[in-house]
């Protein structure tokens, strides 16, 4: 399809977080007027970049994962001028209080890792085994949780804890409420497409023997905010207007059908809404949804984080990898992110970034103690080593990918009205989640003849 001969329409993103910024990108590329409403006076959302001190942190550490062939792979390949330039993640460390162990990818790692005791690490490799021969022939329920599919009364408590803090990194839920439709999805990448033959799921199992896990997966230099500016950048000379502190206050429709969205200061006319703010604030905009849909989305569970930037005076943590904490009061993930990029504090100093789960009603402040309290147990005299200390509490994602948690997909029940974001699309998590997002997007956009097709084939 020529971009030349897509009708031109009039489009209004609501929200300028990564999903939103990423939508307009490709829309505007593909010829529309857009219109992106952003009620805060910064754009990125949950990707941005700022000074604290001499220090430069994000929101929250972030890793880009699937960047070799992944969503995010595709939309820069499609429709960025320049790209942030990217530096290898390495190695996921495993911590715990007397062993640091390289995160066992392959059933053979897996049966070496001594983390854990010999008997629990046979009945794992056997369980793996089983699952993926089940699913192979169709017998298996994915949308169950991990903890179904486990003996915990049989397992030591600190495979249990090993079980459930792998969860939590991956969905933000132990493992009563992680599906094992979340360990699939990262198989299924690695084979490159969606699998869908009984050879599809033997090579999963052959990449759980034989592949390398976190080879496609980097760091962006200058920062997550590196990529917003790439998408910014990548807008200029096209028919963008972003609006900074500019709050949507109201989605208009005529007989099911979108028609414009109303700010406190005027009424923007438009044939297609593009909706990436929480799902679940969409009825404050739209009061007169289907009751049913609009139960779907207030029903959606955010996931929330608790992270501690630390700026150190010297070198802390190791090089080219990232570290996954076990065994201690508050299980957490660390990413020392100068070591990627040096910039990011004065020389000679590290900037290391600490994140945990947290629930909504938690105390933030005995929960900071506690966190801080865990860290400077974990790493011997690093105390006297701190020269800045910064906080957040961050919404990583917009929904839980939880057991049976139905997440309500890009289409809504009003004509030209369309969601994208993380609490959209069941696949990944952060970034590249959010990129899966705006691929369908573009998809459901493609059939109706207004974007190119940007997903390969």
């Amino acid at each position: 399809m020529d971009v030349n001969s897509i009708e031109k329409k009039n489009i209004v993103v609501i929200g300028a977080g990564i999903s939103g910024l990423l939508s307009a990108l490709a829309l505007s590329k593909n010829g529309h007027t857009v219109t992106v409403l952003e009620a805060t006076d910064r754009v990125g959302g949950m990707c941005q970049s700022y000074n604290v001190g001499d220090y430069k942190v994000d929101t929250g550490p972030h890793i880009i994962t699937r960047l070799g062939d992944g969503p995010l792979k595709e939309l820069m390949d499609a429709y960025f001028d320049s790209v942030p330039i990217f530096v290898h993640h390495g190695e996921y460390m495993i911590r715990s209080e007397s062993k640091v162990r390289g995160f066992p990818w392959t059933l053979r790692s897996f049966a070496l890792f001594d983390m854990l005791p010999k008997k629990d690490r046979l009945y794992i490799l056997q369980t793996l085994i089983s699952l993926y021969s089940q699913r192979s022939i169709g017998l298996l329920d994915v949308d169950v949780s991990v903890s179904s599919i486990i003996d915990k009364k049989n397992l030591d408590q600190s495979t249990v804890h090993f079980l459930d803090v792998l969860c939590r990194f991956m969905t933000g839920m132990g493992v009563d409420r992680t599906p094992i439709a979340r360990f699939f999805d990262s198989q299924d990448y690695k084979n490159y497409k969606d699998s869908k033959e009984p050879l599809d799921y033997f090579n999963g199992i052959k990449n759980l023997i034989m592949k390398k896990g976190a080879t496609d997966q980097h760091y962006p230099k200058g920062g997550i905010q590196s990529i917003i500016e790439c998408i910014t950048s990548s807008m200029k000379g096209l028919d963008v207007d972003i609006r900074l502190s500019t709050a949507a206050v109201r989605i208009i429709e005529e007989d099911g059908t979108v028609k414009g969205v109303m700010t406190e200061k005027e009424i923007l006319p438009a044939d297609i809404v593009v909706y990436s703010s929480y799902s679940t604030e969409l009825p404050e905009l739209m009061p007169d949804l289907p009751n049913d849909y609009k139960n779907r989305l207030e029903g959606l569970e955010k996931v929330l984080s608790l992270t501690l930037w630390l700026g150190l005076d010297k070198a802390l943590f190791g090089t080219d990898c990232s570290e996954i904490w076990i065994g201690c009061d508050i299980p957490c993930w660390v990413v020392p992110v100068t070591n990627y990029d040096p910039s990011l504090a004065p020389n000679g100093h590290q900037l290391v970034g600490i994140t945990t789960n947290i629930s909504e009603d938690c105390d933030i402040e005995a929960y900071k103690e506690r966190l801080y309290g865990v860290v400077c147990a974990r790493i011997d005299g690093l105390e006297k080593h701190v020269m800045m200390k910064h906080w957040q509490v961050l919404v990583p994602e917009k929904a839980a990918w939880t057991v049976g948690q139905e997440m309500p997909s890009c289409y809504t029940p009003v004509e030209g009205l369309y969601l994208v974001g993380t609490d959209t699309v069941r696949r990944s998590m952060g970034i590249t989640r959010a990129s899966y997002s705006v691929l369908n997007l573009l998809d459901a956009l493609h059939e109706n003849g207004l974007v190119k097709k940007a997903r390969k084939s």
